[in-house]
């Protein structure tokens, strides 16, 4: 995890009130991806667990085959949107499960077919997060890139030091993804405004 999160996270609690709360959520959703790169739309469901508020039910239907696994929830309105991404970019999508939503920042583990329903990892082995948010005092962005090799991920996770100037500094992470394991390629310290390109990162660029 960028090791700018965590401490923005804390910082959150203090500016509540100039942001948005995050969206209320709901006991079920639905989304279509094409999970084993056939060609065919999947059909993937999240739905709350009744009696077990810290998880979430997460369904998948793979030609007639029935998939299940039971991603964390720390989510205080209900259980939220998936998000059908293709992180590597070789055809076979995953879907992003939201798993705890704050005041400002939501953060969501990476699900995929690897031998059944299961996280997408890092290379330690803890499965990968991707925050998303910041409110006016942080930064929190994820989305993908082109290169020469194929497509990679990028996160982005920065914090407001100079509220007078509005200068954030953080780091830029690219990862490269094979099967199910992101591999951080680089981390590079970002100082700038909230429109510097180096801060910039855009979720539709992993559809």
């Amino acid at each position: 995890m960028n090791k700018f999160v965590m401490p923005v996270l804390a910082a959150l609690a203090g500016v509540t009130a100039l942001a948005q709360p995050a969206s209320a959520g709901t006991a079920r959703e639905a989304a279509q991806a094409d999970l084993n790169g056939d060609g065919r739309a999947d059909r993937v469901v999240v739905e709350a667990v009744a009696g077990a508020p810290e998880v979430q039910s997460l369904v998948a239907t793979v030609n007639g085959v029935r998939l299940t696994a039971r991603p964390p929830m720390d989510n205080y309105g209900g259980v939220q949107p998936l998000r059908v991404v293709d992180l590597d970019g070789d055809g076979r999508d995953e879907v992003l499960v939201v798993q705890s939503v704050g005041a400002n920042t939501t953060s969501s583990g990476v699900w995929g077919l690897y031998g059944g329903l299961r996280p997408m990892l890092t290379a330690d082995r803890a499965p990968l997060l991707l925050w998303e948010g910041g409110g006016i005092s942080a930064i929190s962005r994820y989305g993908c890139e082109q290169t020469a090799t194929g497509r990679q991920l990028v996160t982005v996770g920065a914090q407001l030091t100079d509220w007078d100037n509005g200068v954030y500094e953080g780091e830029r992470v690219t990862y490269a993804v094979t099967g199910r394991v992101a591999t951080e390629t680089s981390r590079t310290p970002v100082t700038g405004g909230s429109q510097d390109p180096l801060l910039q990162a855009d979720p539709q660029t992993c559809a």
